[in-house]
């Protein structure tokens, strides 16, 4: 697959979904939100003569940003990394970045004719790892199952290979003042599209605690936060 085109593939499904939304502009309240941020799958700026409305955006990650000109002339948007630049003609119509880099974690400042400032914030998505076994309590060197869920919130966010990217990492220490080393790289099972079910195998031969972390992103860039688990500590059994 084409990297780019796998890079735009994150989010087209989900707004193809919605796409009798993009017919006109009687959506006009797309970007309001008790809590600031836009609450559809996509995020709309309009032009008018005296800059972009709203001119600052807050959205989550995996969000499309859209922009649309109500006006009777041209306007040209121009964002400041140099990954677009738009003229938008009146009428109304949806326009986006080709390339649809605002969906990924980031700030982007932009201007519009070269006269009016914008900045869209994209913040993460959050994730969730879980980590739990059968007992805590087992003999020395027992076969023992830790296992869990993860949560990613995002059933489109896929790299150019259509993976997920989500594994989850598994670390451990004996005793207290021994820090956290990482004895496993899990990749899970996904049940659906927003969730996988991970497992792992250990035999301790003295007792140790365990945490679960998810760190992983797409190759083309941040769209969750980090996860880490509750510690999970397996005695031996005397």
């Amino acid at each position: 697959m084409n990297k780019r085109i796998g890079a735009i593939a994150i989010v087209v499904a989900a707004v193809a979904a919605t796409s009798g939304l993009f017919a006109g502009p009687s959506n006009s309240a797309a970007n309001n939100s008790t809590d600031g941020y836009c609450k559809v799958p996509f995020c709309i700026v309009r032009l008018t003569r005296t800059g972009p409305s709203p001119s600052d955006v807050k959205m989550h990650a995996a969000n499309r940003l859209l922009f649309s000109n109500l006006d009777s002339v041209a306007h040209t948007v121009v964002f400041a990394n140099g990954l677009c630049s738009k003229t938008i003609h009146p009428g109304g119509h949806w326009v986006r970045c080709k390339n649809d880099f605002p969906v990924f974690v980031g700030s982007y400042a932009y201007t519009v004719d070269g006269r009016f400032p914008g900045t869209v914030v994209t913040t993460p998505l959050r994730r969730v790892v879980t980590l739990t076994a059968r007992t805590h309590d087992i003999r020395r060197r027992a076969r023992l199952t830790l296992h869990g869920r993860v949560s990613f919130g995002c059933p489109r966010c896929l790299g150019p290979d259509g993976m997920h990217y989500v594994s989850v990492i598994v670390l451990a220490r004996s005793g207290s003042k021994h820090p956290f080393q990482p004895i496993a790289t899990v990749n899970p099972r996904y049940l659906a599209k927003v969730q996988g079910r991970w497992k792992l195998t250990v035999q301790p031969d003295v007792t140790t605690t365990y945490i679960a972390k998810v760190k992983g992103q797409l190759p083309q860039g941040r769209i969750w936060t980090s996860a880490k688990s509750r510690r999970l500590t397996v005695r031996i059994r005397r």
